[in-house]
C-alpha cells in the first residue's frame, strides 16, 4: 500500500506541476524523451524469465550503454512496443545491452509474451515490481537508457515510438563513445 501511495503521489505531483518533468530536444524535434534528471541507476540483480536459476545484474552490464525497459504481459501498450524494441535490438544489440524487466505479472503470462512477440534481448522477472519501485515507476511500459558509467540519461514512459526509441538509442551510443585524441606525436617533430 505504501507503494502505491509513493506511486500515486509521484503521479499527482507530475499533473499538478508538468515543469517537473523535463523533455530533451527543442520544441519542434518531433518525439521527445521524458528525463527526471542524471542521477546513478538503481542497481537490480533478478532472475532471468527463460531461465530461473540465472541471474541478471545491471552491475554485469557496466562499461556498456543499456536501454532497461519496464513491462508486463496485461499492459497494452507494452505489446505495441515489443516489435519495435526487437527490431533495434536485433540492429545495435552488439552495441547496446537490452534488459526487459517484467513487473507485476506472472511468469506464465510474461514467457508467453515473450514467445508470442519474438522477444531475443534478457528479460528479468520483477514479480512484485521491487525494482520498478526502485526507479519510481508510475506506469508502464517505462524504458531508461542507462551510459555505461552507471548513469540514467533519459527516461521515456509509456510507449516508445520509433522516433524516441531512434533517439534513445543514438544517446546511447553516443555516451559509449570515449574521446581519442587526433594529434599525432612525431618524433623530432615539433
Amino acid at each position: 500500500m505504501a507503494i502505491g501511495l509513493a506511486l500515486s503521489a509521484t503521479a499527482v505531483a507530475l499533473v499538478v506541476d508538468p515543469s517537473l518533468v523535463k523533455t530533451s530536444g527543442p520544441a519542434s524535434a518531433g518525439p521527445k524523451l521524458v528525463t527526471f534528471g542524471g542521477g546513478a541507476a538503481p542497481g537490480f540483480a533478478l532472475a532471468e524469465l527463460s531461465d530461473s536459476s540465472a541471474t541478471l545484474s545491471l552491475v554485469q552490464l557496466r562499461g556498456r550503454p543499456v536501454l532497461v525497459n519496464f513491462w508486463a504481459s496485461w499492459c497494452v501498450p507494452c505489446r505495441k512496443e515489443a516489435p519495435l524494441l526487437e527490431a533495434a535490438y536485433r540492429r545495435v544489440g552488439g552495441r547496446v545491452a537490452f534488459v526487459g524487466v517484467d513487473t507485476n505479472d506472472t511468469r506464465a503470462a510474461a514467457l508467453s509474451f515473450l514467445h508470442q512477440f519474438g522477444v531475443t534481448y534478457p528479460s528479468v522477472y520483477d514479480p512484485h515490481g521491487t525494482a520498478a519501485t526502485a526507479y519510481g515507476l508510475f506506469g508502464l511500459p517505462t524504458t531508461v537508457f542507462v551510459s555505461p558509467k552507471g548513469r540514467i540519461l533519459e527516461r521515456n514512459i509509456g510507449a516508445l515510438s520509433s522516433g524516441s526509441l531512434a533517439q534513445g538509442i543514438a544517446l546511447l551510443l553516443r555516451s559509449g563513445q570515449h574521446p581519442t585524441s587526433t594529434r599525432r606525436h612525431v618524433p623530432g617533430g615539433s
